[in-house]
Parts: structure tokens; sequence; C-alpha cells
């Protein structure tokens, strides 16, 4: 298990155990949070070991600098963790290149990173592509060996290069539609910033919650001659108004179910809406059309944002599971029709931690199937905290 800390560190964690067993820190910044880790499929076969030497995982991290670092583990009795790679996301916008580190002045604002995902696309089945956002915008990368000589045949560590493969600028919509702003003082402005990005991989779409208000959901395509592109199916909002006063927000999460049909979005004022989206035919072309399906609200305190929201429970995923800043995981009926007030249950409530990170592990695998009458064993870890002790912050393992 990887953690993601606000002094800027990486801590490694053998679950088996409850330790810590890496803490990586080489080349970071202090002052600067780091706020994702993601992980890469790991390497079981063969042809992957051949490729890359011992390296057994690899691991991404994004911070609050705008920079995401690739780290390798390798190692059979021990796992060793290196540096692998490295790009700079404020000198890319700066400069208009891709940058693999850089000096700045202490006055220049950096972007934070707050979309971090390895996609396994069917546009480019070949490639490892990661998923990041800065800003406004979203890029994917094509992580690839950058071609140096290891030190020697024995080294398991491979340097890696972030070659673009596509970005995405968002604007404020034109369409004549009313204009959320949300943010006040902290964004006089109304600047667009992306607080969340996601990758469906049973359809190629990628959703980003905004600002605005708005998700955006984007496809992607490769043609071969032309290489890859997208193209933007859908913005998903509820009418101006609907959540009068400060009922509404900006959009902080959001997730998609394995199907790739039902997307979850997540509101500051702690709330969360269900969509549905389904392929019609619209005079013989095929096009993306959503559907708001529910409303949730009641179980988190009104007015304190959510952090994020995953689907779970089973085959078809009957479950949703929320979290945020006001210490609770909740859960719901992820097939919940209009407006709900409560949840089935309210998982963890502890005022004092907030919960800013969740994921979920089934002993069987997600996509894999139960024995008939087999109770699958869940584990939920949860990162948060505000204060530390003595020890530091807390991560909870949870058995469900």
């Amino acid at each position: 298990m990887a953690s993601a800390s606000q002094d800027s560190s990486i801590c490694i964690w053998d679950v088996a155990s409850h330790r810590r067993v890496a803490t990586l820190k080489e080349g970071i910044d202090p002052k600067f949070e780091c706020l994702r880790v993601a992980w890469m499929n790991r390497r079981d076969d063969p042809g992957s070991k051949s490729e890359y030497g011992g390296e057994k995982y690899m691991l991404a991290s994004a911070g609050a600098d705008g920079i995401v670092r690739l780290w390798s583990g390798s190692g059979e009795e021990k796992l060793t963790w290196q540096s692998a790679g490295i790009m700079d996301h404020f000198l890319l916008e700066k400069n208009g290149v891709e940058s693999g580190g850089g000096t700045t002045s202490e006055e220049e604002e950096r972007p934070q990173i707050y979309a971090l995902q390895f996609v396994q696309s069917k546009a480019a089945p070949n490639m490892n592509i990661l998923l990041t956002s800065a800003n406004n915008c979203i890029y994917l990368w094509n992580i690839v060996d950058d071609g140096s000589p290891q030190s020697s045949p024995s080294d398991a560590i491979k340097r890696r290069m972030f070659l673009p493969y596509l970005s995405v600028s968002f604007s404020h919509l034109d369409d004549g539609r009313q204009v959320n702003k949300f943010g006040g003082n902290r964004n006089p402005g109304n600047e667009l910033y992306i607080f969340d990005a996601s990758y469906s991989e049973s359809n190629d779409l990628v959703g980003a919650a905004l600002s605005d208000g708005t998700c955006r959901v984007l496809s992607l395509a490769n043609d071969g001659d032309n290489g890859s592109f997208f193209q933007e199916q859908c913005v998903l909002s509820l009418p101006p108004g609907y959540f009068p006063g400060t009922r509404g927000g900006h959009l902080t999460a959001l997730c998609w179910d394995k199907s790739g049909t039902r997307l979850a979005t997540c509101i500051a004022s702690g709330r969360v809406v269900l969509w549905l989206l389904q392929v019609v035919d619209r005079d013989g072309t095929h096009v993306l059309h959503p559907s708001c399906i529910s409303v949730l609200e009641g179980g988190h305190d009104i007015g304190r944002p959510l952090f994020g929201a995953k689907y779970c429970g089973g085959e078809n995923q009957e479950l949703l599971m929320t979290w945020g800043v006001d210490g609770k995981v909740c859960v719901w009926d992820s097939f919940s029709v209009g407006e709900v007030l409560s949840p089935l249950c309210t998982l963890i409530s502890h005022s004092d931690y907030p919960i800013y990170a969740l994921d979920i592990v089934t002993d069987n695998g997600e996509n894999s199937k139960a024995q008939a009458g087999e109770m699958q064993k869940v584990h939920i870890a949860v990162g948060g905290g505000s204060e530390g002790g003595f020890l530091g912050l807390p991560a909870y393992l949870y058995d469900v």
C-alpha cells in the first residue's frame, strides 16, 4: 500500500505486517505536499520481467509543486525503490514543452496535480499511459524507456520518459447557459480548474470534475494514420438553480462503475449525483446520452466537501461508498433513484479525522465472482487526519 503525505513523502506499507517498508522522498521539495499516488498494474508475466529486469512495481506520485514522479520497486527478498522519471507540469505549461525538472522563483504559483491514473486504453493497447491534470488541462503520457544505458546488466532500474500522447484544455461553457461561479475570494477571476479526472477502461471514456460544477465526458480514439484524438461527448450538469444558495458548489471528485455506464459526481456541499450514460441512435449517429438518476444527501454533513466515491458490492457493484471532510464513510444503494435523504449505513464516523482517500480490495478480486454462498471479505484502506501526534497520522485498515 502507498500513502501520500502532507510532509511531501510517499510511504510504502506491508499490509500483512502493518509495517512501513520504505519512504520515498528522493529529490522532493518538502515545502510541497504529495497529493496523489497511483500504481501501475503489477508485472507478473515473464516478458515484462525480461524487459524491465527485476522491476516488480511502478508507482506514480503527484505533488502540489506540479511535479509527477515515477518510482520503481525491484528485488526479491526486499524491495528497493528508486526514482525512475519526472515530469514538471509547471515548466510544461510555462514553456510549452515537456520538462524533466527545473527551478522557478518562490513567487511563481505552481499547478497542483489532482488527477493521476495509469490507463490501459483500447485506443492504444500497447502503451503504458499515465493520466495527469494541471489547472484546466488533462494530459495523457506514454511512459517509455528513455534509452539510457543501465549501469550494469543486473541493474533493475530503467529510467522512463514522458512522451506526449494527448492533451485536453477545458474552457467555460459558451452556449448561453448560466456560468456557475464558485470559490469566492479564493477564485476572484473565476478561473477553471480540474479537481479530479478518471478513465473508464470499459469504453475509453474520460470524465473530468471541474470547478464550474460541471463534469465533462470525453472519448479517446486512435485512427492510426493521424494518431490519437479526443471528442467531447457530453456535459453533466444539473439546471442552474437546482441547488439554491449554498447547496451547490464545484465538483470535487468523480468515479465510474466497471461497466462505464454509471458515473457518480461529488459536490463540495456534501452531495452526490448519480448519472446513467447510454449510447442512443440519433438520425443514424450514435451519441452518448446522460441522465441524472439520483441525488444523495443527508448522510454527510451538509456544506462540507466530499473527497471521493467508489462503486463496490459484488459483481453488479450494488453499493457506493463516499467519504469526506466530516470524517464519515457512508454506504449507499448505487442503483438509487430520485432524492435520497439518508445512506444505507455509516461505516465510519470520526469528526476529528477528515478522510481524504479511500481504497477497496476484495479477497477474490474486484472483478471475480465469489463461490455460491461464499461471503467476500472486503478490505478498506482509509487515509486522512488533520493534526498528527507524536507518532504522526495513522492510516486505517478495515475488514468488512
